[in-house]
């Protein structure tokens, strides 16, 4: 190297007044892609930190880079015609000739070891990609990275997309001392004590900090600029405010780029790259309060200035303008919008004065898709449509509000409701369906058929929480309804409920009497899926009332038909009464395949992915099991995780009737007596903490039993199975990888086999598979 080499200076990055905050990750990622590519490209939505993660990736890495390490900031060039100039005037490249910029930046380039940063290219993306292209031929030593709403898409480009800092989980449960390990939180608190030092983190702000960082998505701007407010108010009342975001968050760096100041300017910036088929995709896509699917874009967001045949284009294009998010999942991809984002398209929206008729049929599209599932469920798809359920319920929900706020929609919504009732009783979502069936029943009030269905839904909901009286009295309603209706099929589904009213209360005789009539008169509706439901329900009574045989030939009945119509919920549902019914003939023998135990293992097996009722009721038959089997220790931890299970869904083993209420009671008192109070408490935490890995893992199993192979089931890694379990605690992909000490694509890559290998679409899924497995452990291979 010349003694003129040396003298050059070494670049021009900027000293940064603020500390940086996280990224260690993504910092990781930079340094290992330039070892191996030329061209790293950041991407991200405005806001994400791209530049201040670039230049900060750029400083930790400048020694390996002696000819300088360079940014060029392109954000207030709006002339392509300028990019070499600008480019020229960041290397300090002298003009001592009369040759054009393009051919001075080539000769200073040309044989050095340098990083040049090209910062914000995605209003000139075209010009910026040639340039790219151009530099890396003359400069076979030279790397670059550049920061874009979208890639530059030339050959060689490296793309790593930088997403929202990660938060709390709102209805999370992490100890205050980790919340200000999460970048976000850390972030706002380093923020914030720099405008009001005394600002601190404590537990009586810590729900609003968790709010606050969680409804600005984790974006490192809108954080900064809702930190500034902490000057002059509390975190609360900045989340109060944030309705009105883009009047709030106003004041940011004086001295930084206009569009950074506010986040109204920031998002502008975007929506101004746009096209105007995008501007209108982007607004209309605000109706989606959460996820979506390409689907449902096609059939809300088309119409008038957006041919639905361009709608996929379209939605690629606000992909890769980092407008919209996209998921890939087992099931295909699903779409979402940051918070800020949609806000800012739902303004649009309503200005253009389409917001009405695209909020309508997005309504319309999701109440189509309840009743379709609705209508498949007596089938083999009921995992896919319980999963399903849950994907959409943020949509659904959302579709509901709108019918009820919508005068002459109300009976609409009595529609959708109905239509949900297995994603109400079956996929974790009691409190939120009782709330609803609630709600509706009281706006809708015309005597039809919908109504009808309501009410007998409403009932079982109310049942299954505890509300016995209002579930009669819906059931009285929906008998009244059906004699005006002439209905015979409501007035068999009035039947089942007083069966059910009956059997949850103790009324045996008039249980079995209501079952009878109801079953009948629903094998004359054709009604499959009612046959099954009341059939198990109707067998429990027969074994409350010691008639075993009877009851063992009711489940029977009720497995093969539910095999003819390959339908799982009712055959698990029969299974586990037969079980039930086993245990309480004193049946609870051995491992063998007929005991009591063996068959509530294969009912857990049967249970539908999602299926979060049918699960618990079996791991609270499992733990009478076991305490009836002298193995207190573990009924101990399976009652610990039946109560943690009841909670989250809100009810409790009460609520199914005296005879179970007791049988829970004599267990945990049983239980209690061979361990003593201290012990058992100790177990029953441990159960209650950890129940997901406690069930996946098979340690509620007798010591030294042979634990069943799941059936067909899929073949994990280590690393998968570890991944898997860390998911069930809840762990984010960041929070994996810092456990794991993997990279967070790593971990992204392991996460997405394990969605392919065991057939979910996201994580609640894959908590609900986890405990579905306690029987035994998943087979793993050696990789990792």
């Amino acid at each position: 190297m010349t003694e003129d080499r040396v003298s050059r200076p070494t670049g021009n990055l900027p000293t940064l007044n603020s500390r940086f905050i996280g990224r260690k990750p993504e910092l990781a990622e930079v340094r290992r892609l330039l070892g191996s590519s030329r061209l790293l490209t950041l991407t991200g939505p405005g806001g994400v930190g791209k530049t201040r993660l670039a230049v900060e990736a750029g400083l930790r890495i400048r020694r390996a880079f002696p000819d300088g390490t360079w940014l060029v900031d392109l954000a207030a060039i709006d002339d392509v015609t300028r990019l070499a100039d600008a480019v020229a005037a960041a290397l300090g490249v002298e003009e001592l000739s009369a040759r054009g910029a393009k051919e001075q930046v080539r000769d200073f380039l040309a044989d050095r070891l340098a990083l040049v940063i090209l910062d914000n290219c995605e209003h000139l993306r075209d010009g910026c990609a040639e340039l790219v292209d151009h530099m890396l031929r003359i400069a076979p030593r030279l790397r670059v990275v550049a920061t874009s709403r979208q890639p530059l898409e030339i050959a060689g480009e490296h793309v790593l997309t930088v997403e929202p800092l990660a938060f709390p989980d709102v209805d999370g449960a992490v100890a205050l001392e980790d919340m200000s390990r999460c970048d976000a939180v850390a972030l706002l608190i380093d923020r914030a004590t720099a405008v009001q030092p005394s600002f601190a983190l404590h537990s009586g702000n810590r729900d609003a900090v968790v709010s606050l960082c969680a409804r600005l998505d984790g974006l490192p701007l809108a954080i900064e600029l809702a930190a500034s407010r902490l000057r002059s108010l509390s975190v609360e009342q900045v989340v109060a405010r944030l309705d009105d975001r883009f009047a709030l968050l106003t004041r940011g760096n004086p001295l930084a780029l206009s569009r950074q100041q506010t986040l109204r300017a920031l998002i502008d910036w975007s929506h101004a790259l746009c096209t105007e088929e995008q501007r209108l995709l982007w607004a209309r896509l605000s109706v989606f309060p959460g996820e979506f699917d390409l689907e449902a874009v096609e059939n809300v967001c088309g119409g008038p200035g957006v041919v639905p045949a361009a709608v996929v284009d379209l939605v690629d294009d606000l992909v890769a303008r980092s407008v919209v998010v996209a998921r890939l999942t087992s099931r295909g991809v699903r779409y979402r919008m940051l918070e800020t984002i949609r806000q800012y398209g739902g303004e649009i929206l309503a200005a253009s004065g389409q917001e009405c008729e695209v909020r309508r049929r997005h309504r319309d599209h999701y109440v189509r898709t309840a009743a379709e599932l609705c209508e498949r469920w007596c089938g083999p798809d009921q995992s896919d449509i319980l999963t399903r359920l849950r994907l959409e319920n943020i949509n659904f929900e959302a579709a509901m509000d709108f019918s009820l706020a919508e005068p002459g929609e109300e009976d609409v919504a009595l529609e959708l409701v109905s239509a949900l009732r297995y994603h109400w009783t079956l996929g974790g979502f009691l409190a939120a369906g009782h709330r609803r069936l609630e709600q509706v029943l009281r706006a809708a009030h015309h005597p039809t058929r919908a109504r009808g269905d309501a009410l007998w839904v409403a009932a079982w909901v109310a049942l299954l929480v505890g509300q016995r009286d209002t579930a009669a009295a819906r059931v009285e309603e929906c008998e009244q309804l059906a004699r005006d209706l002439d209905d015979e099929h409501l007035q068999a589904y009035g039947h089942l409920l007083r069966g059910s009213i009956g059997l949850f209360s103790g009324d045996l005789t008039s249980a079995a009497e209501q079952f009878d009539r109801g079953i009948s008169l629903m094998r004359r509706c054709g009604d499959t899926a009612a046959v099954l439901w009341g059939s198990f329900q109707y067998s429990l009574v027969l074994s409350h009332t010691g008639d075993h045989a009877a009851a063992q030939e009711r489940c029977e009945e009720s497995i093969r038909l539910a095999r003819r119509h390959g339908e799982e919920w009712a055959q698990g549902a029969a299974m586990w009464a037969q079980a039930f019914d086993r245990w309480r003939s004193g049946d609870v023998g051995g491992d063998l395949d007929g005991s009591a135990e063996a068959q509530a293992r294969r009912a857990l097996a049967m249970t539908p992915n999602a299926n979060l009722v049918s699960t618990v009721l079996t791991v609270e038959l499992l733990a009478w099991i076991a305490a009836s089997r002298q193995r207190p220790e573990e009924a101990a931890r399976l009652l610990g995780a039946s109560a943690a299970m009841w909670e989250s869904f809100g009810a409790d083993i009460a609520a199914f009737g005296p005879d179970f209420a007791e049988h829970s009671a004599a267990c945990r008192e049983t239980v209690i007596t061979h361990l003593g109070s201290p012990l058992f408490d100790t177990l029953f935490v441990d159960g209650r903490v950890r129940w997901q890995d406690l069930l996946r893992s098979g340690e509620t199993g007798p010591a030294g039993a042979r634990k069943p192979a799941l059936p067909d089931g899929p073949v994990l890694t280590r690393r998968e199975g570890e991944v898997a379990g860390l998911i069930a605690r809840g762990l984010t992909n960041k929070a994996i990888a810092a456990k794991l000490l993997l990279s967070r694509r790593t971990v992204e890559g392991h996460v997405a086999r394990l969605f392919t290998k065991i057939n979910v679409s996201n994580r609640a899924q894959v908590a609900t598979w986890v405990t579905q497995n306690a029987h035994g452990r998943p087979e793993v291979t050696g990789g990792a």
